[in-house]
């Protein structure tokens, strides 16, 4: 049977995200205000009473984070999911976040590939992240998968069959950290039905 309903969640906040810097390290944790939006997260999951919940993290510890707050709240489990973890950034680890608007002409492999130079293309780790989705998506229940904000993007606009460099140059499927979209499966096509969705963060969060 294939799941129906899908969450996808962009881990709560972390100093290099306040640092607005790419390449966080894997044990790269939540801050104190992240420990906060990963509660309240949890708290939105709580209240949707979802039939069968089954909640799945990118091994990165911030993402492992927010995903064991949610899974406590709704009294399951986290799996580790490989393949939904951040892109690996190459040679631009420690550039602000600024560069990925300013100097998009820079980021691209040597055959032109856009990506990370040194690191992943954006069509590969939007490959990686579907792939292992669609493991998580043969299994009965209703997934909630916790991942990073890049390769969300990037795997979004696969998923959704958007042109992938054209929505990630326009930030069509950026997310804020804690946010959630929902994805709806209908007639074989996924349709968001929320798409980085805060509406469950008080203000003092965002």
């Amino acid at each position: 049977m294939t799941a129906s309903r899908l969450f996808l969640v962009r881990h709560a906040q972390t100093a290099s995200n306040v640092a607005q810097t790419l390449g966080a390290a894997p044990d790269d944790p939540l801050d104190p205000l992240g420990e906060r939006q990963a509660r309240a997260v949890a708290a939105h999951f709580a209240a949707l009473r979802l039939p069968d919940p089954r909640v799945y993290t990118s091994p990165y510890r911030r993402a492992q984070q927010t995903a064991q707050a949610i899974a406590e709240a709704l009294g399951v489990s986290v799996t580790p999911l490989d393949g939904v973890q951040e892109f690996q950034t190459g040679t631009w680890a420690g550039r602000p976040y600024r560069h990925l608007q300013t100097h998009l002409h820079e980021w691209q492999h040597a055959d032109g590939t856009p990506g990370f130079p040194g690191g992943e293309s954006l069509r590969g780790a939007a490959q990686r992240f579907q792939a292992a989705l669609a493991s998580v998506l043969e299994a009965p229940g209703t997934p909630i998968v916790v991942s990073h904000g890049g390769v969300l993007a990037a795997g979004l606009a696969l998923l959704l069959k958007a042109d992938l460099l054209e929505a990630w140059r326009a930030g069509r499927f950026t997310h804020s950290n804690a946010a959630v979209t929902e994805l709806r499966l209908h007639q074989g096509v996924w349709r968001p039905q929320r798409l980085a969705d805060q509406a469950h963060l008080p203000d003092e969060l965002h």
